[in-house]
């Protein structure tokens, strides 16, 4: 491998190396998700820094003997600077880049594509955070290949009625119909909700979150998919731990 390499990419994650640099944690088109030592970050004026959530071209110098991935040079696309000034802004966002940590991103180019849109529609449409927050998640099922089909049940096969409440399967990780559905599953798709993730499902990012919901609709759904969320990350979001997001 090259020792010089670049690559588009988002900081999902920053945290203190030592005494003067700082560990990023940067999700990369070419490289997937990479663990950067930016030297010299915390204190020096002259030193290359890269804020949580900018987007950017990523300018690297590889060690192959320590497997170590050090950041050179930066060219700035977007610092997100607009979402780090708002509280929730920033816990959105910052949801958004747990998820793709937990989940390994998927496919790196469609990730990165993935997230620097939804973090450029979180930017510039606040007035719609909820549903840009409720189309990642939805965006992010179908590119770990675990989007469910809405419209039929997927342990007997039945197609939904049109104003059917359907439940959910733990061992499937995926909504089926009551008659299959887990006992202990709280999670329940109303027929509303339903039609709006399957109308939804082949719209681009940006067209699906202008589809309008009313504020109930909206925080139903929107509870639901934080649901969703967790189970697609193995249970536990730091980012949902204190229940900020889902009171929002």
């Amino acid at each position: 491998m090259e020792r010089n390499v670049s690559s588009l990419g988002i900081v999902l994650h920053s945290q203190r190396y030592g005494q003067l640099n700082r560990k990023l944690t940067l999700l990369s088109v070419d490289f997937g998700i990479i663990d950067v030592v930016s030297y010299g970050a915390r204190k020096s004026l002259k030193a290359v820094k890269a804020e949580v959530l900018t987007d950017g071209q990523f300018f690297l110098y590889y060690n192959p003997v320590k497997k170590e991935y050090t950041l050179k040079d930066l060219k700035v696309l977007d610092e997100h600077e607009v979402l780090r000034s708002d509280l929730m802004q920033t816990y959105r966002a910052l949801f958004f880049c747990e998820m793709m940590m937990k989940t390994n991103g998927g496919d790196s180019q469609k990730a990165y594509a993935l997230l620097s849109k939804a973090l450029d529609l979180l930017a510039f449409l606040p007035d719609q955070a909820n549903q840009v927050l409720i189309q990642f998640v939805h965006q992010m099922s179908e590119l770990l290949g675990l989007r469910p089909d809405y419209r039929i049940c997927p342990v007997c096969e039945r197609p939904y009625e049109k104003d059917e409440i359907i439940s959910f399967s733990s061992s499937l990780g995926s909504p089926c119909c009551k008659e299959c559905a887990s006992l202990d599953s709280p999670l329940l798709l109303l027929p509303g909700m339903r039609r709006y993730l399957v109308l939804t499902a082949d719209l681009r990012f940006e067209d699906a979150v202008l589809v309008q919901l009313n504020p109930a609709a909206g925080a139903r759904i929107k509870s639901y998919m934080l649901r969703y969320a967790l189970l697609l990350c193995g249970g536990y979001l730091k980012t949902l731990s204190d229940g900020l997001l889902v009171s929002s």
